[in-house]
Order: structure tokens, then sequence, then C-alpha cells
């Protein structure tokens, strides 16, 4: 016979906001506490995780301002930073298809979609 635990709202209330301000899984809170599973845990923050809700999480996401520099200097650097950045994006690209190159190629892996409506597999 499966015996079946009741919770107050209030101690919900509390593993919630537990959960919510630490680092702690919600099975190591479930072990924690005595918690059959932690399923339980994920119905109570869906149910009472609202009420934990600071200010900061309610201001909407802003957008970063695009600063501009007002300088020559300043815009010669900003393109000098966007340069760099582009360059290690284009590294970071070369790497991933050499990758997916050598993948194919050493472990037969068909990693890269094939065109056309009839999509065979190796």
């Amino acid at each position: 016979m499966k015996i079946v635990k009741r919770y107050s709202d209030d101690f919900k209330r509390e593993i919630v906001e537990l959960y919510l301000t630490s680092d702690l899984t919600q099975q190591a809170i479930a072990d924690k506490f005595g918690i059959a599973t932690h399923a339980s845990i994920q119905q109570w923050v869906r149910k009472f995780g609202g009420e934990f809700r600071t200010a900061v999480m309610n201001t909407p996401p802003q957008n970063p301002k695009s600063d501009l520099p007002d300088t020559p200097e300043g815009m010669v650097r900003r393109i000098r930073e966007l340069e760099e950045a582009l360059e290690r994006e284009r590294m970071t690209n070369l790497a991933t298809n050499k990758m997916i190159d050598v993948a194919e190629r050493d472990l037969n892996i068909s990693i890269r979609k094939k065109s056309g409506a009839k999509q065979s597999k190796k």
C-alpha cells in the first residue's frame, strides 16, 4: 500500500523559496526534506513560483544600448574590436566545419543535411 504524504501550502512555499534562492537541485531538496519525488517540487514551483518574483525579475529585459563612439579614435577602436570578433567567429566556424568533416570521414557519421527532397541515409 502506497503512503501519500500531504504537505501544507506554507511548507510548499518554503521549499519553492529554497529552490529558487539556492543552488540546490530539486532532487537534493527532495532528499533533504524526505519528499518522495522531485516531481512534487516541480509542481509546487509551477504553482507557487510566481509569488517569489522580485522587482528585478518582473522588469522586462532592456535592449542593450548601442554606444556609438563620438570620436574618430573611438570609432577606429570599435571597428578594430568588431574585426577581431569577426575573425574569432571565422576561426570557430572553420574549426567546426573541419571537425564535422573529420567525423563524417573517419567515423562514418552523417551530420550535414542532404539537399533535395529525397534524403537517403548513407
